[in-house]
């Protein structure tokens, strides 16, 4: 399944919501459960003042802290409200799984992506405790 995600105004994100964290080759979709918002105050210097909203999320791994603030006047990336919530966000072939050349393609880059997105060795475990599709699926 391919995940789906959509822009909404950053005033909008609800606790339960996922942040859409990407890089080219990592992605993580920690579940949103609370934020605080902090103005700069840029009127001192002839500017306007900006908010920016942190949301305090779980299941984030370090490279995606600073993934988490957005200015509160735009947008923040998220995980479509579509997806069904058992349903753990991941990319691969309609059936949950990854497709074999995507599998394929991880083990010539030597990793593997985890059930929840995150990038591991083949046969590793992610600091959430998901394991690589690999392992997960008895590939390895």
């Amino acid at each position: 399944m391919t995940v789906k995600t959509e822009w909404i105004d950053t005033k909008d994100v609800q606790v339960g919501d996922k942040i859409a964290c990407l890089l080219s080759d990592a992605r993580a979709y920690p579940s949103v459960t609370g934020w605080t918002d902090r103005v700069l105050e840029l009127s001192k210097h002839g500017l306007k003042d900006v908010t920016h909203r942190t949301f305090q999320v779980s299941g984030a791994p370090w490279w995606a802290e600073d993934m988490t603030t957005f200015d509160l006047s735009g947008q923040a990336l998220i995980v479509s409200r579509e997806v069904k919530e058992d349903q753990e966000p991941e990319r691969g072939d309609g059936a949950g799984m990854p497709s074999i050349e995507q599998m394929q393609s991880w083990m010539s880059d030597g990793g593997a992506e985890a059930r929840d997105g995150c990038w591991v060795e083949p046969d590793g475990t992610c600091e959430h405790g998901s394991p690589s599709w690999l392992l997960a699926i008895g590939v390895i």
